[in-house]
């Protein structure tokens, strides 16, 4: 794999075109290096990531390749965090690589004790041996301190375009866009808006499948709604067909039990359209626009992922009083006009990994440089993939 052209390598797994808050993270911070004129790929490497084989180690490791003036890499955790020892290998050799962790392993849901016990021992000591540690919120870089001591996590908080301001809907739309897993907890949504029967709304699930058991669980508990027609579930939404979704969009719902950020919540935002989210996770720095409350009205509210009582409470008083609406609804077009860019994040992650923009680089002066660009959100170019058979299983 040719490399000397390359400032930043963004090392991720082979998602098999399966998106994820994590994969149009690196995607996107890939377009927008190439943006700012840095040079950037994006290296795919395949594998059953975390449970990755010797194979998949190998690519890892060819993927992870030698020193060269001005190049760096940028190694997703779901990747780098599951195999300690190629990390390392790596960092002695002198290859600089920073891990970008978008979500511990062991927090995934439905792990068994021993399987997140031996994932976070690889995450350990994966976080020592590399260069250093990114992250996407102060929460998240909290979360690894509390879990492993690891300190200086640098913080990359993901951008978030401002798009068309949505006109809403003459029934309230209510609109989830998370994968169907567990740890998403769209369960948590349909026994909350179960006793709210009486009222208008209806409840949009965008996201590709989970476990067919978790699918499962979710059709019958659409079937049992008093109304089940009101409930449409989705895959995954792209470009224009996202967009309509936003134009329609009243209220974004994103109950999860573990998330480092949620950028699904600041893109509800860059339509006007408020959120609640799950309190005690990093959505709620998503939803407030830093880590500690402001005096600025909240574009929401964030409830306990696991109590459904709550969320119904919450959520009677929005369908049921103009006021909490209009006040949500003016938070949220207030709150858009402060969102970060992708170039905002760009930034942060080159400071973070010592390659910041003004510093002459050797590998700048490439003549042909071919820097990586995409169109937002999805199509971005993968330069010399790592490519097999196997394919990722990405927490998202």
């Amino acid at each position: 794999m040719s490399t000397g052209s390359a400032v930043v390598d963004v090392v991720v797994p082979d998602d098999g075109g399966r998106p994820t808050g994590g994969s149009l993270y690196d995607r996107r911070l890939v377009a927008a290096l190439g943006g700012l004129g840095r040079p950037a790929r994006l290296v795919p490497v395949a594998g059953d990531w975390p449970a990755a084989d010797a194979g998949a180690r190998t690519r890892l490791r060819t993927a992870l390749g030698e020193p060269a003036p001005g190049r760096t890499v940028v190694l997703d955790g779901l990747v780098g965090c599951a195999a300690p020892g190629v990390v390392g290998d790596a960092v002695r050799r002198g290859v600089p690589v920073h891990l970008l962790v978008h979500l511990p392993l062991p927090a995934e849901t439905g792990l068994a004790p021993g399987a997140a016990a031996r994932l976070a021992r690889a995450e350990a000591a994966a976080l020592a041996a590399a260069t250093g540690v990114l992250t996407t919120s102060t929460w998240a870089a909290r979360d690894l301190s509390r879990r492993y001591g690891t300190t200086d996590v640098a913080v990359a908080e993901p951008g978030a375009p401002r798009g068309p301001v949505s006109a809403g809907s003459a029934v309230p739309r209510l609109v989830c866009v998370a994968s169907l897993t567990p740890r998403k907890n769209q369960l948590l949504l349909l026994q909350a808006l179960a006793p709210l029967s009486g009222l208008p709304w209806t409840l949009e699930l965008v996201g590709p499948a989970g476990g067919p058991a978790y699918g499962q669980r979710l059709r019958a508990a659409v079937r049992e709604l008093p109304d089940a027609s009101r409930v449409r579930l989705h895959g995954p939404l792209h470009g224009p067909a996202l967009e309509r979704l936003w134009t329609g969009a009243d209220l974004l719902l994103l109950p999860s039990s573990a998330e480092t950020y949620g950028m699904v919540v600041t893109e509800a935002l860059g339509h006007g359209v408020p959120a609640v989210v799950g309190a005690g996770t990093g959505a709620v720095e998503a939803l407030d626009g830093g880590p500690a409350p402001t005096a600025a009205p909240r574009p929401g509210a964030a409830l306990p992922p696991d109590d459904p009582s709550a969320w119904t409470g919450a959520l009677r008083a929005w369908l049921t009083d103009p006021a909490v609406r209009e006040q949500w609804r003016t938070a949220a077009l207030a709150r858009r006009e402060r969102l970060r860019g992708w170039e905002d994040t760009a930034r942060d992650v080159l400071t973070a990994i010592g390659r910041p923009l003004g510093r002459p680089d050797a590998a700048e002066h490439d003549p042909d440089p071919d820097p990586v660009t995409a169109l937002d959100p999805d199509p971005v170019t993968a330069v010399d993939p790592v490519t097999a058979t196997h394919r990722t299983r990405r927490p998202s």
